[in-house]
Formats: C-alpha cells, structure tokens, sequence
C-alpha cells in the first residue's frame, strides 16, 4: 500500500479489513491484535535482527524521518555478500504486525523481523544488512523521499554494495485500489458501512477511482498504470547499477493472493470475496500475473535475477498453516492481503535458492 503522510498505509489496510473484511472467527485461537503506531510516522521504533548487530541509521531525511536501518554480522562467514541492500514495499518489509516483531526505523515503514529480507541476511551470514524497505513504497520513492520524509531508499546503495534484493511495483499499479474496489467497499456497502469506511477506503485507493467500480480499476486503470510501470523500472535499474555497479540484483515478485473459484468458495474465511463476479475475480487474477510478468520482463531486460514466488496452493483462502498471504490476518497476524510469516519464509528460500545459498 501507497504510504500517506497521515498514518501507517499497511495499518489503515488492517483497520479497513478488521472493520469490512473479517468474518466470525468459530475456534480460532489467539487472534492478532493490530498495533497502533505512535502518532507521528517519523517516529523510530527498535528492534534487532536475531544474530546481527545493530548498526548506524544512514542520513536522516527530510522531516526527521531516518531511513535505512544497518545491522552486522559478527565474523561473517567466507564468501557472505559484504553488504546486502534490501529495497521494497510491504510485501518486502511487513509480516507479523505483532509490536515485538518491529525492527529499526519509521513505524510509517513497518518493517518486521520475519520479513524475507532479515531471513536472507540472517541465512548469507552478510557482513552488513542495510533494511531500506518501507511499507507503501512507490518506485518514486526509491528514487526521492517519501511523503512522511523518509530518504529515498536508493541512497541507502554505495560502490561497496554487492547484494540487492527489490520488490517494488505493486502499488504503482493499484494494489490497494484493486483490494479497495474489489473487497473493501462492495463488501461495506453490502454491510451499509460504507459511509464509515469509505475516508480509509479513499486513503487506500490514492490516485486511483475506486468508486467507479471493480471492472473499471481492474480492467482499465490497473492496466494504464502497468503500462507504464516498465519505464520506471528501468530507470531504477539504471541507477541501482550506476550506484553500485558489482552488486547482484534479484528481483522478487509477489505471492499468489487470489486463487481460483473452486478453491476461492471453499474457504470460507474468503467468503468477502464472493461479493464481485465471477468476471471480476478473473480480472484481479489477471492483475496479479501481470505485475509478476512486469517485474520478470524488466528484471531480465536489466540483468537481474528473477524470483516469482507464485506457487499455488498457498493463496490467502488455503488452510490458515498453509497459507503464504492472508485475508485479514486474524489467523496469522499478518497484515490483511499480505505475507505471513511462512510466506516470508518461502520467499526467503527461493531467494537464497537463486544465490546458490
């Protein structure tokens, strides 16, 4: 989700979700309360990666808002990549939104502990893990500061930079809006608690017009959008190799949220996603495997490695201890429409599998 200069964009998903979303919970177990982060989104919260050291926060940005977190590995092992960059959105820094699971840096960002990029540093041994990811990154702010200040995560890059992983893209494109207009509002509307939804409904969809309706954003402003998601890309390749020119770069894409409509009505914790047809459910399928085949295309054009973490059988209406991205996240204490803590896992295990790790 895009980040807003008013609130954590992964946390008002949660509280949309919590209020539209979430159906009756018959013997689930210890549902995961939301945290709700100080008021100010510059402010740092802290935490370590197991086994590293904490390090030096890089320039802070404009605001106050400090960016990157560093952290080190005592006597890194033979061949572990010296400096290992992580870039990204939510899909690449949030995973349980438990408190104790926060990292260093803005909560606005949310980054987590059980995120795939601490698990691939942890598993390379890196000598330095610079944690630049961000929650509602936009490829304009790997390029410039975000809109609650934090630095542009590209500079969190140097010549001594050897190892980047980046999944970006999905919110340039409409994520949140799709989630929006195909989920949160039919689903409120139906309930008739639209009108006490629809303020976080419009910070979710940003530049996009949910209120035209599922087909409308799914067939016709998500695609305008991945249309020129391409160009932008490339010119965030180009400068990831103007800055760190002997890095290796893998570019990983997005877990499968929505499965097909026999697996789909089986669940029925997926029961809001009923609400739309059977054509519009096609179209958010078809949204998901375009901005995979987006991310792919500009990964080879540019010399990167790809890691599409697609699989089916782990999509948010799996069994809850099969499942990679969840709905709401009662079950796992994920956030709503994104990675668990097992799908982190599983990204971070083809990553390293990519690295020969």
């Amino acid at each position: 989700m895009r980040a807003s200069s008013s609130s954590s964009p992964v946390l008002t998903l949660a509280l949309a979700a919590g209020l539209v979303l979430a159906p009756p919970l018959a013997g689930a177990t210890e549902p995961a309360p939301v945290p709700v982060p100080p008021t100010d989104p510059a402010t740092q919260v802290a935490g370590s990666v197991e086994g590293m050291t904490r390090g030096t926060g890089i320039v802070p940005g404009v605001g106050g808002g400090d960016g990157p977190a560093v952290y080190g590995t005592p006597d890194a092992p033979a061949g572990a990549p010296s400096r290992y960059v992580a870039l990204g959105d939510s899909f690449a820094s949030v995973g349980r939104i438990v408190p104790a699971a926060w990292l260093d840096g803005p909560s606005s960002c949310v980054r987590t502990a059980d995120a795939y990029p601490p698990l691939v540093a942890r598993g390379l041994g890196a000598a330095t893990f610079v944690n630049a990811t961000c929650g509602g990154a936009i490829t304009d702010d790997l390029l410039g500061p975000n809109e609650d200040g934090v630095p542009p995560q590209l500079d969190a890059l140097d010549a001594g930079t050897d190892l980047v992983t980046l999944t970006i893209g999905g919110n340039d494109v409409g994520f949140g809006a799709v989630i929006d207009a195909c989920a949160i509002r039919p689903n409120a509307e139906r309930a008739g608690v639209l009108p006490l939804v629809e303020p976080m409904a419009d910070e979710l969809a940003e530049k996009f017009d949910t209120r035209a309706g599922c087909p409308d954003v799914v067939e016709r402003q998500a695609p305008a959008a991945l249309a020129a998601l391409d160009s932008r890309l490339d010119e965030v390749y180009a400068e990831i190799h103007r800055r760190s020119p002997d890095a290796r770069v893998v570019a990983v894409g997005y877990l499968t949220a929505v499965p097909d409509d026999a697996t789909l009505f089986a669940e029925p914790d997926c029961a809001p996603l009923t609400v739309v047809s059977a054509e519009e459910r096609d179209g958010v399928r078809r949204f998901q495997e375009d901005i995979n085949r987006v991310v792919a295309a500009a990964a080879e054009r540019n010399g990167a490695t790809a890691v599409i973490p697609d699989e089916p059988g782990h999509s948010m209406c799996a069994p809850v201890a099969e499942r990679w991205v969840d709905l709401t996240g009662m079950q796992t204490g994920a956030a709503p429409i994104h990675p668990t803590s097992a799908g982190h896992a599983h990204v971070a295990q083809r990553v390293l599998g990519a690295l020969g790790g």
